[in-house]
């Protein structure tokens, strides 16, 4: 004979047991929603060992700013680089590169996702180049929920190629808004610059932190002086990464702390 108290507990298990399957399935369809939401107009990051090097990971494939723009975004590990614009100018025959000859290429390095950009900044004596790019950055939806935020930002260029020229001079400047910067009430957050002008005065990179935020703006102007001289100077690589808040390691001790207590209540109520 069954008791009250024994169908008392299947009702209770069967009730939990559809809970569970809900919940399971309610989960499955937010991540293949979001998934294809993302996936299906974005380019995802493919991210490999570089050179054997574990703390350096690159994309498989690199795409020019003007692929990006046409397919509204890039996403790297946690964030999504979109709303891309490149504004090209120069004097003479030199002029920047626009967004179908620059290209960016995903990379993790040390911990950080960002973006390389290449392209080909050359001016000769008497001339000038320069690109501004302008991009927002965001954290996922879904690690917005994880508690990830933007904490840091290091921006840093190789160094520049030189041909007969000693007063060559090549300059990244960089401002960080929490909007867009055509809307008046944005606000800059940071500021940075790189420069070369020659092998004793330089400096080829610069770190900031900033109050956490899940997504922001990038403005830079990248800028190449000739000199006076008739050799010429070129840059044409700079990287870009992003620090985030709370570190993936900092998440798994929280849950496997969160874990020890819920385990350790427990048994105390038992």
């Amino acid at each position: 004979m069954r008791t009250y108290n024994s169908l008392k507990r299947r009702s209770y298990g069967a009730s939990r047991a559809y809970a569970r399957a809900f919940l399971f399935f309610f989960s499955a369809f937010l991540v293949l929603s979001f998934s294809a939401s993302f996936s299906s107009a974005e380019y995802i990051a493919d991210l490999q060992i570089h050179h054997g090097n574990p703390n350096i990971l690159w994309d498989t494939q690199s795409y020019t700013i003007q692929q990006v723009i046409d397919e509204g975004g890039y996403i790297v590990g946690d964030k999504l680089f979109r709303y891309f614009d490149v504004t090209p100018s120069g004097t003479f025959t030199s002029m920047g590169p626009d967004a179908s000859e620059i290209t960016v290429t995903a990379v993790k390095i040390n911990g950080d996702y960002g973006l390389k950009f290449n392209g080909l900044w050359m001016a000769a004596g008497g001339e000038k180049c320069d690109s501004t790019i302008q991009f927002q950055a965001v954290i996922l939806p879904e690690f917005v929920d994880e508690g990830y935020r933007f904490h840091d930002n290091w921006l840093w260029m190789t160094a520049p190629g030189e041909s007969g020229t000693t007063d060559g001079k090549v300059s990244i400047s960089e401002v960080l808004y929490d909007g867009d910067p055509s809307d008046p009430n944005s606000n800059p957050i940071k500021f940075k610059y790189v420069y070369y002008n020659n092998e004793n005065d330089n400096s080829l990179d610069d770190y900031e932190t900033f109050d956490p935020r899940t997504e922001l703006w990038v403005v830079k102007d990248v800028g190449v002086d000739g000199g006076t001289e008739a050799g010429s100077i070129s840059v044409s690589e700079f990287y870009q990464t992003f620090s985030q808040i709370p570190e993936p390691s900092t998440l798994a001790l929280l849950a496997f702390g969160s874990i020890g207590l819920f385990a350790y209540a427990r048994r105390k109520r038992r």
